[in-house]
This record gives C-alpha cells, sequence and structure tokens, in this order.
C-alpha cells in the first residue's frame, strides 16, 4: 500500500514513524513544507507501549508528486485552514479511487472536496485524532503518548465506508463506523474544548493584558470553562435534536465522553489528564515589559477552534433555528478580542464570516441542502 501523510507536526510525523513501523513492506511518504529539517531516519517513542523505534520514510518532501503520487490513502494532519492546500496539492497525483482524509475532520472540508477530486478519490474523516503526540524535536524524534480504543470514522458518502475503514485499519489503526459525515465534523472536541478554556483564560481581559507567567492550558482548568463547555455542549445537542433525520448518536455528550457528569467533576478530570500536563497556554513573552507575557494570537488555538469549528456549530444552529447564547457569547467575544466582524447587531452574518469554515460561505444555507449532502 501506498501511503502519504500530509503535515509534519505532531500527529503527522508520529502517524508515518508508526504506519512504516508496523508495515515495512508499505511504502510511506511525507509532505511538509520543510523536507530540509527532517532527518533521514525518524525516531518514535510510543510512551504506551514503552518502546521506541526508527523509521526510515519512503519519501520526505515537499513536492506532491513525489510526495502523494499512486497515493491509496492520504491523511491530512494540518491546521484547517491549510487543508484546501493540501486538497489542491496532492488531487493532481493520488491513485485513481484513492481514499483523502483529514484529522480531527471538522473544519467544514466536505464543502470543497469535489472542487478539487470530482470522482477520483473519496472523502473520509475522523471524529477525534486517534492519539495524542509531541514532538520531541522536530523534523527527528516525536512521542506517541496516548491511544485511543478507536476512531470513529465516517465517509461523506455511506458506501466508502467499509473501503474507508478497511484501509484505514490496515495502517494499524482501530475504526468504529460513523453513521454520517456530519457525526464526523461536528464532534465537540477541540471546537468546544480549548475554545472553553481560552475564553476562561483570556474573556476577562483586554488583548494588550500582561500576564505574569505563562500559564499551562489544562492545568488550572477551572470551573467557569466546565460550564461554558457543558453549555456549549448542550446548545450543539439541542441542535441534533433539531435534525432527527440524522443519526447522530455517535456523538456522545462530552460528560459522558470524559465520564465526568457535573462542572466539578469535568475541572477535576481535565486537570488530572495525564496527556494535558505539559500544554501550555496561547502566550508569548510581552515586547513591552520583560518577563510578561501577552496572547499569542497566532497559535492554532485562536486561529483554528473558533473560525474552522465553533463557528461552524453555529452556523448549523442559524441555518436550523437553534437558538445558541452561550456559543454567541464566546464566539462574539474572540471576534471582538481579534477585530473581526462576525455579528452585526446581534445577527450572525458578518464580513469575516468569508474567512471561516461555515456552510453558508459554500452555498449552503437550508436544512434541505444539508440534509442532503449528509444522507447520501
Amino acid at each position: 500500500m501506498k501511503v502519504t501523510v500530509v503535515g509534519g507536526g505532531h500527529i503527522g510525523t508520529a502517524l508515518v514513524c508508526y504506519v512504516k513501523h508496523i508495515h515495512p513492506e508499505y511504502e510511506v511518504r511525507l509532505l511538509t513544507r520543510r523536507p530540509e529539517r527532517f532527518a533521514s531516519v525518524l525516531v518514535c517513542n510510543d510512551w504506551e507501549q514503552g518502546c521506541s523505534y526508527e523509521v526510515e520514510p519512503d519519501v520526505i518532501s515537499d513536492d506532491a508528486s513525489l510526495a502523494a503520487q499512486d497515493a491509496d490513502i492520504v491523511f491530512i494532519a494540518l491546521p484547517h485552514f491549510a487543508v484546501e492546500n493540501a486538497f489542491a496539492d496532492v488531487a493532481p497525483h493520488v491513485a485513481k479511487g484513492a481514499f483523502v482524509g483529514v484529522l480531527p475532520g471538522s473544519g467544514g472540508f466536505e464543502f470543497f472536496f469535489e472542487k478539487y477530486f470530482q470522482d477520483r478519490a473519496k472523502l473520509f474523516g475522523f471524529q477525534r485524532v486517534p492519539f495524542t503526540a509531541k514532538l520531541e524535536r522536530y523534523g527527528h524524534e516525536a512521542n506517541l503518548k496516548s491511544w485511543k480504543p478507536y476512531s470513529v470514522v465516517g465517509t461523506l458518502r455511506m458506501s466508502d465506508l467499509d473501503e474507508a475503514c478497511r484501509r484505514i485499519e490496515a495502517c494499524g489503526l482501530k475504526t468504529r463506523r460513523a453513521d454520517n459525515f456530519l457525526a464526523v465534523s461536528l464532534t465537540p472536541s477541540n471546537p468546544v474544548l480549548h475554545t472553553s478554556r481560552t475564553y476562561e483564560i483570556f474573556g476577562a481581559y483586554p488583548r494588550t493584558h500582561e500576564f505574569n507567567e505563562h500559564q499551562h492550558f489544562y492545568v488550572g482548568w477551572g470551573d467557569q470553562a466546565s460550564e461554558t463547555l457543558f453549555a456549549v455542549d448542550a446548545e450543539l445537542h439541542q441542535l441534533f435534536a433539531a435534525m432527527p433525520e440524522l443519526d447522530m448518536s455517535s456523538v456522545i455528550p462530552l460528560g459522558e465522553h470524559y465520564e465526568s457528569p457535573t462542572v466539578e467533576a469535568m475541572t477535576a478530570k481535565i486537570n488530572s489528564i495525564a496527556t494535558f500536563q505539559t500544554v501550555m497556554a496561547p502566550m508569548k513573552p510581552s515586547l513591552v515589559t520583560p518577563g510578561k507575557f501577552v496572547a499569542d494570537t497566532d497559535s492554532r488555538l485562536f486561529t483554528e477552534d473558533f473560525p474552522w469549528g465553533l463557528a461552524i456549530i453555529r452556523a448549523y444552529c442559524e441555518i436550523f433555528e437553534v437558538p445558541a447564547p452561550t456559543i454567541d457569547k464566546v464566539l462574539g467575544w474572540y471576534a471582538d478580542y481579534l477585530g473581526l466582524e462576525y455579528y452585526v447587531d446581534g445577527t450572525f452574518c458578518g464580513k469575516d464570516l468569508a474567512r471561516t469554515g461555515i456552510p453558508q460561505t459554500h452555498g449552503i444555507t437550508t436544512k434541505e441542502q444539508v440534509l442532503a449532502l449528509y444522507s447520501a
């Protein structure tokens, strides 16, 4: 099998290493913007299995004609704002009938997939990443920190689902099948988890506020973040109730996912997760006051989870006429914080929504269009 991974970050590097390690006979290739920073031999430390291994990917390149040529399956592990460019790069080169997927699968990329691939390839997505990972040294070594028991996978066309899961499982990743692709793209993972905590850390301060220390992101998670998380998750499930034609039962409430049914239990749970302990808040040193820190609004916690996550959930609430006061509060704060226009006189119609992943940008504005897209 020819496997291409797009993106040389935490997940992408670890995935290349893992697939090549368990299937040395596969042709495993990495498409990255910075191939010159990569060693020819990569190291992966699997913390859960208590082992380390070295692999030599078959190709490490920024040239899609080399890294994606005749690929049978493509895993895209990039920020969602970069996915469309990745589609454009790899589309001319993958094998006919290839499966191309993004992990995790939120971000609205299903709206423009066929623009690049037509009937040449099939689309899949993961509800959540199959494992957590952290680079020890960029281009050289990755730590594979924690495995999920399985990954819920969806395809835009249900007739493609069995073959998608077969190919994914052939790469060593365990799967379960989603009932439709919306159950992948609206899973309340990072778009709810990250935005709730980001709002807690920065929501009470102006953008120029200086912090005394570079805070952790999950360690120190408070009840305010848990309250926001539960409220947004409840609004999301009210949205699901407004679309009974689609089976969204595979998207379980976050209280159930984290086995934490109350605010206090959720706060304790998030603070206790071992793989979360070293994650830092999106901050950078102040240029004004030495030793102080300010918000790093270029971090993916700002550039990804709001415009390519929470905004998409809010957009579906608009289409299905579901009130979303907590989402409006958090998303409205984000827009104001960054000087963006998402709302006009309280209406979700601002000009800067054109730079997000919402379906309306792609001409999907009615319930009927949504149901048609995800019922195929």
